[in-house]
């Protein structure tokens, strides 16, 4: 009961951050072009002597709300499992040169592809490794869970496979770049699935087209799920169309073909042997099919009417 405590305290603190980080860091230096600026928050505060906690409150008092008294964060400084989760962290992330320079390397990519844009602190944490905030990002701040990211680790037995096989460093960059990139992909408002599973082609495309990392890295899927994806892309577009999920607006379908699972849901027997997140698949192949007939600038690509782009793309699986 103690772990669980500050850990859904830990949670709610990740929430709020974004309330609290503009006011706090209206007036820093905005100049990120040429090196990006990390703070390694949780190495301070578990590193920290505790006696001197004031200190790192005055320092970042955006990441010390007032809900939480010297207590709170007294017990999460002295939880064995959570300092051990540190340890942990501190010791697959001890040297934190090489995932600045790939960040950077990444953030020219896309000033190139979509010109200059603010480049938020980035602030490295431990929050109780909830996965499903792995990555926070505010206006001013980036906050990213570093105890998200230790790969084989005996902290995540209870954790399924299809998440747990993203949760090591090959994840890290990738997550933070992707963050970047949502600030220019604009979830659609029209409600219409092919409207969704071409915003998410768009972020694959503009992934695969500014970064190093593979395709079925970008997806989040093994290499297994990505050969099913390829050999079977026509049979997945048949059965969109045939069922007339193609302009559907039932919200059922993102469970079910967009969001991560062991496997899709298309109430066949082939359930289990299929990849997850067919419809991002589908949604990339007609961005790349657009893409083949028009060559437009990714900027342009990216800000264009889903719609318009699935009509214009004159999509047709490879048989």
């Amino acid at each position: 009961m103690f772990f669980f405590k500050h850990y859904f305290s830990f949670i709610f603190l990740v929430l709020i951050l974004s309330f609290f980080s503009c006011k706090n860091l209206k007036n820093e230096d905005n100049d990120y072009t040429k090196e990006i600026d990390v703070i390694r928050f949780e190495k301070l505060f578990f590193e920290y002597n505790f006696d001197s906690i004031s200190s790192l409150k005055k320092k970042f008092p955006y990441l010390f709300p007032k809900q939480f008294s010297t207590n709170d964060w007294m017990s999460i400084y002295k939880d064995t499992l959570r300092r051990d989760i540190f340890n942990k962290s501190n010791q697959v992330f001890k040297s934190f040169n090489p995932y600045k320079i790939e960040i950077s390397k990444n953030i020219k990519e896309i000033q190139q592809e979509f010109g200059d844009f603010y480049i938020p602190k980035i602030i490295t944490i431990n929050n109780g490794i909830d996965y499903n905030y792995n990555i926070v990002k505010s206006d001013s701040l980036l906050l990213v869970s570093t105890d998200c990211y230790l790969g084989d680790n005996i902290h995540y037995k209870s954790i399924p496979n299809y998440i747990s096989m993203k949760m090591n460093v090959d994840y890290f960059v990738k997550d933070i770049t992707e963050s970047f990139l949502l600030d220019f992909i604009k979830y659609p408002v029209d409600r219409r699935f092919i409207s969704k599973i071409i915003y998410h082609g768009k972020l694959i495309y503009s992934m695969n087209k500014i970064t190093d990392f593979n395709l079925e890295q970008i997806i989040g899927i093994s290499q297994e799920n990505l050969n099913w994806l390829t050999e079977n892309e026509d049979e997945i577009w048949e059965y969109f169309v045939k069922n007339n999920l193609i302009f559907s607006t039932d919200i059922s379908l993102d469970k079910r073909f967009i969001h991560d699972a062991p496997y899709s849901k298309f109430g066949l027997s082939i359930d289990f042997e299929s990849s997850p997140m067919v419809g991002k698949w589908i949604g990339y192949n007609i961005v790349k099919s657009y893409q083949k007939k028009q060559s437009v600038e990714l900027k342009n690509l990216v800000t264009m009417n889903e719609y318009d782009l699935y009509l214009k793309s004159n999509y047709s699986p490879r048989k």
